[in-house]
């Protein structure tokens, strides 16, 4: 992933960082000691060969503190200890949600959404909008369109004995189920799919403002379009929804929109990737759900547990000392999900996928406030697809010579590999 050597204090360019140049490096604030300053670029590719979860537990053992600062995207704090990056996420009084990725100037300055990025108590009645749309009465009876999307989707690509796993189904059967959820067109999915990924894993080719304001005009006729009418889509009755009283103005609306189009468009895609990823290398493990479909329900708590995938961050709100060291108003601090779940005092042999572990503590839909909303759906979602597929492809593998790659970003994410089994 990175390494954790630290340049001098003040030095301006970085010999082991061939994906920057100089000027894109933040100078060293006072306040930094140079034993805290480390090479880390969370939007720099995991290298060939290296796993994304390894990497973060190996990162986590070579750095001289579990609180780093790198000059990268724009100069950040790094939490890499479990209660660090808890403290960070739960906070509200010391770490505020107004900015929540980095860089700070043009990411967070882009992404500031509607719940995300209000602190509470601003943020409940937003919040409230979210809950009454993702709980289990809203998403019952979309239950029974998960189960047939994914059989049909396996279906389809079951007797010829191999998939594109990413292309052909993790990015299939959660967009759309949730492209149904909020009653936009499918062929809508590779636009809205393209933008959202330039919040969480950028490839360059657009601007964090021209991302935001490609999304506002395709949502501003979507609005428009479904204020005051009865749809019972989520768009529709969050847009005709209230906050204290009084309706959501246009730019609420846009801005809860984003925010769900964002969350509901990555993060399962990304967890389906590392979950059959696994299953397809662990034979011991697949054999053993798929003699015992029962094991399901506590595989699925573990894989929550080993594979988060995002990485939010926070705004220090006022000068402060924190885990010994100064932080300044308006300085950034990344609060990475995978901390918690690799930290070796939290759960034993981290790395370990383990059946059966009496106690797994993690924070991968978040902590505090801001607890993904989106959990239950993704547990539904998630369950679906371990039932259905080892009911249909118990014994599958990577395809012949396959050699998994991973991407970074604020959503971790395998890239594309293909699977296979015999007919």
């Amino acid at each position: 992933m990175q390494g954790a050597t630290a340049p001098a204090h003040g030095e301006s360019d970085m010999a082991s960082d061939m994906t920057a140049p100089a000027t894109m490096l933040a100078q060293q604030p006072d306040n930094v000691p140079d034993d805290r300053v480390f090479d880390f670029d969370i939007y720099r590719d995991v290298p060939e060969g290296s796993d994304f979860h390894a990497s973060w537990h190996e990162l986590m053992a070579q750095v001289p503190h579990p609180l780093m600062w790198t000059p990268h995207n724009g100069g950040h704090w790094v939490a890499l200890r479990a209660d660090i990056s808890d403290v960070v996420m739960s906070d509200s009084e010391r770490f505020s949600n107004r900015t929540v990725l980095v860089p700070k100037d043009t990411a967070g300055e882009a992404y500031r959404l509607i719940p995300l990025s209000l602190d509470p108590p601003e943020h409940r009645p937003f919040r409230n909008l979210l809950n009454e749309n993702l709980g289990p009465k809203p998403l019952k009876p979309i239950e029974d369109s998960i189960v047939d999307l994914t059989v049909s989707l396996i279906e389809g690509f079951r007797a010829k004995g191999q998939c594109h796993f990413v292309e052909e189904f993790a990015e299939q059967l959660p967009v759309r189920i949730f492209m149904q959820i909020v009653d936009l067109p499918v062929d809508d999915l590779p636009k809205l799919k393209h933008l959202a990924d330039q919040f969480t894993r950028p490839d360059g080719s657009l601007t964090y403002p021209e991302v935001s304001q490609l999304f506002r005009d395709y949502l501003t006729p979507v609005i428009a379009a479904r204020r005051g009418a009865d749809g019972q889509d989520m768009i529709s009755r969050m847009v005709n929804g209230q906050v204290g009283g009084r309706p959501l103005t246009d730019l609420e609306a846009q801005n809860i929109c984003i925010q769900v189009l964002v969350g509901g468009l990555d993060t399962v895609v990304n967890m389906l990737g590392f979950t059959f990823s696994y299953l397809a290398r662990d034979h011991d493990l697949r054999r053993a759900i798929a003699a015992d479909p029962s094991r399901i329900d506590d595989a699925l708590l573990e894989f929550f547990r080993r594979f988060p995938v995002v990485s939010s961050s926070r705004e220090v709100k006022q000068d402060g000392t924190f885990e010994g060291v100064e932080l300044r108003a308006g300085e950034m601090v990344m609060a990475p999900t995978v901390v918690v779940a690799l930290d070796d005092a939290m759960n034993d042999d981290p790395l370990a996928f383990r059946l059966g572990r009496t106690a797994r503590k993690h924070s991968t839909f978040g902590k505090g406030s801001h607890t993904c909303p989106g959990a239950h759906l993704a547990r539904i979602e998630m369950k679906t697809v371990l039932r259905e597929w080892f009911a249909r492809i118990p014994e599958f593998r990577l395809a012949k010579d396959e050699l998994l790659r991973f991407s970074n970003g604020i959503v971790g994410s395998v890239k594309p590999f293909t699977l296979e089994w015999d007919v």
